[in-house]
């Protein structure tokens, strides 16, 4: 197997525990809304918001097919992606046609450029990544987003996703709020740590420094925004536990997902596609390297992808272990 049982099964323990807390936040918040205005919302809301979750679903996956077949044609591009496909799922010794390859005709998708998994089993490529990748590039990131698909079950990333969200949107409205003040403040530093970044390493750090802190400071001053509004409906010691969570959980969530682009990563070196997989990481490096400073500082915190480096020595590593592991099978 690809990807062994236990893995999926630590995979959903861990989408479960990161979002848990939002869960119950959320269901709190409808069922205190629906409190407000009348006991008869309380019961529609206990009915209607478990409900939805599937109503959304079956809406993203029939949209999902929908768009695919939107953007299917005879093109040569299609073609290219349908035949890359093929090949994968061979090496992969899977039924191809369970999936649904297909190019997005745009240059970057959800901030992707090559491609990303998505729900009714669809694998998905950018035309970007069809125009610049080679056969095996464009191989390795289809092998990607498969072990994607074979870590876990992407519908119920997608309900976890959705009963977590009145809690999330209340957590990103504060954040979004704090931010946009952060950013007006971070006009100055931003401008003269981009001029210090160009000087020698002490002052490269003091100008990281300076910029990464407003917004780290945006987070936190959320968090204190929601621990005075929450404080008068839950009580001090209840609302500093939720607000401690909820701003332990973007960082929590930002863990499990690089765990998962390394896990995706294995799944293509287990296919053979290690070399050709370096060979798109090097590609990212180019564009990551181009992105601001702080944004680079706070990769390891915040975002869903490690840095292409990071990714790049472990997949080296597990190609080291991969021969070695053959070597080791070959009769002596």
């Amino acid at each position: 197997m690809l990807v062994a049982r236990r893995t999926t099964f630590f995979a959903l323990i861990g989408d479960l525990v990161v979002s848990l807390p939002s869960i119950v936040l959320s269901g709190w918040l409808i069922w205190g809304l629906s409190a407000l205005v009348g006991d008869w919302l309380v019961v529609v809301a206990a009915l209607v918001w478990p409900v939805s979750g599937a109503c959304v679903l079956l809406v993203g996956v029939l949209v999902a097919g929908a768009t695919a077949q939107a953007n299917r044609s005879a093109s040569p591009e299609h073609a290219e992606v349908d035949d890359a496909w093929a090949a994968v799922a061979v090496d992969a010794r899977i039924d191809g046609s369970r999936y649904t390859p297909w190019v997005y005709d745009l240059v970057t998708v959800n901030g992707e450029a090559y491609g990303y998994a998505a729900l009714g089993r669809h694998v998905v490529v950018t035309r970007h990544a069809v125009d610049v990748l080679t056969r095996g590039e464009l191989q390795a990131v289809l092998a990607h987003e498969l072990g994607h698909h074979l870590l876990g079950q992407m519908w119920l990333r997608w309900l976890i996703k959705w009963y977590r969200g009145p809690a999330d949107l209340l957590f990103e409205l504060a954040v979004g709020v704090v931010s946009k003040v952060a950013l007006l403040l971070q006009i100055g530093p931003r401008w003269i740590a981009h001029r210090l970044y160009r000087g020698p390493r002490p002052v490269i750090l003091l100008g990281v420094l300076v910029v990464a802190i407003v917004p780290t400071a945006a987070v936190l001053g959320s968090g204190w925004a929601l621990l005075a509004v929450s404080a008068r409906f839950l009580g001090l010691p209840t609302a500093l536990v939720v607000v401690v969570v909820l701003v332990a959980q973007p960082f929590a969530r930002a863990r499990l997902s690089q765990w998962r682009e390394y896990g995706a990563d294995r799944v293509a070196v287990e296919l053979g596609y290690g070399q050709d997989l370096r060979a798109v990481l090097r590609r990212q490096q180019a564009d990551w390297d181009a992105t601001p400073v702080e944004n680079r500082l706070l990769a390891p915190l915040l975002h869903t992808h490690p840095s292409p480096d990071s990714r790049r020595r472990a997949v080296e590593a597990l190609e080291l272990q991969r021969h070695r592991a053959t070597a080791d099978d070959r009769p002596s």
